[in-house]
């Protein structure tokens, strides 16, 4: 199984290469194709799929979506061309049941993410709200521990003003007034 140059396919189907290219652009989705380096390679299963994209666009007069509906039509499957982990391409051919399992996964995906978002927000939220509480806190104790400490230092005058005030009296009377 050998993969045709667009070059080759151009030949085959009577069609000049620039338009060829296109039409893959247009359809890639479903054409077998691979890329080595810059050039496109393409399965020989996807030589027919582009006579009829030809007779399509020459003949009919189609557009590009009413020829990819019509293509679903008939039953041609999708391809998606998928990156590896060591970046080897994998081609997975998928039908309209696995497609639309895609999109309702995708559609969840995106509520799923949307919902995180949500939930960021209002993290950050009460985040903002407990570092303002710490804040007020921070101050608070700030302020108390000031009270305290002028009221240690009222306390020590109070005694030094007593003890200056109060006659010296001997150790053993004390306990007399």
């Amino acid at each position: 199984m050998d993969w045709i140059t667009i070059n080759d396919i151009s030949k085959v189907i009577n069609t000049p290469v620039p338009t060829v290219r296109r039409y893959i652009q247009k359809h890639q989705a479903f054409l077998n194709t691979k890329r080595e380096g810059k050039k496109i390679l393409l399965h020989p299963n996807s030589v027919e799929i582009l006579k009829k994209i030809r007779k399509w666009y020459m003949i009919d007069n189609l557009i590009d979506t009413e020829i990819d509906n019509k293509l679903k039509a008939d039953g041609y499957k999708l391809f998606i061309d998928v990156q590896s982990i060591n970046h080897q391409s994998i081609n997975q051919e998928l039908d309209s049941s696995s497609l639309d399992f895609l999109k309702a996964i995708f559609k969840e995906q995106r509520a799923i993410n949307e919902q995180l978002m949500e939930n960021n927000k209002l993290l950050v939220e009460e985040i903002n709200e407990i570092k303002q509480n710490y804040k007020e806190s921070e101050i608070k104790r700030e302020q108390r521990d000031l009270a305290l400490m002028e009221t240690l230092r009222s306390i020590q005058e109070t005694k030094k003003l007593v003890a200056a005030s109060e006659e010296k009296k001997k150790w053993w009377q004390f306990w007399k007034l």
